[in-house]
């Protein structure tokens, strides 16, 4: 069977490139952002004076850095899991991927908001919105070779299971006569 090639890849190609791509984006993010992440002000947060959600703006944006570490080293760990799911085969890795990473830019379009303020000039603002937005961009495309992968190896494996379910039943206790093959019967009338 002929594999089906989308921009000039296999669904396997593409979604090995999906798993590469996501750790290298993930440590560009990690030494863009750090300095951004890091400034913000946590020591005046008073919390007597404020009510609960800005209190729990202020937590977010004071422990931004750390939130932002802590999920960028999950995702490059479950991309290692992506690129060994696609080398053993693994259904299970690949859709543990496609949710973490919904999950992972969810978490980082809140910390953007949160954490874009007015203490900072406009072209940074800007520079930081262009570079979530594209990465976001890059993994829908790069969603679509994982989820096709996914669903090959899901097919595969099904196929696998009925072709091996029949064999077991059809390797029952008893012996069947072996029967001989048509050419072979064929090949002696030519012979006599």
């Amino acid at each position: 069977m002929r594999q089906k090639h989308w921009c000039g890849m296999t669904a396997k190609t593409g979604t090995v490139l999906a798993g590469v791509f996501t750790i290298v984006a993930t440590d560009m993010y990690l030494i863009f952002e750090q300095e951004p992440l890091r400034s913000s002000n946590c020591t005046e947060v008073n919390q007597w004076n404020k009510s609960v959600i800005i209190l729990i703006r202020q937590s977010i944006i004071c422990w931004s850095l750390n939130i932002a570490l802590f999920l960028s080293c999950i995702t490059i760990i479950i991309s290692c899991l992506l690129i060994y799911s696609v080398y053993a085969q693994m259904c299970r890795g690949l859709v543990i991927y496609t949710i973490w990473i919904f999950f992972y830019e969810t978490v980082n379009i809140v910390l953007q908001i949160l954490t874009n303020n007015d203490t900072s000039t406009g072209e940074v603002r800007v520079m930081r919105w262009f570079g979530l937005v594209s990465r976001i961009f890059m993994h829908c495309f790069w969603m679509f070779f994982v989820t096709t992968y996914a669903h090959i190896i899901y097919k595969s494996k099904a196929q696998g299971n009925i072709i091996f379910y029949n064999r077991r039943i059809s390797a029952g206790g008893r012996e069947f006569p072996r029967r001989k093959s048509k050419i072979i019967n064929f090949s002696r009338h030519y012979n006599e």
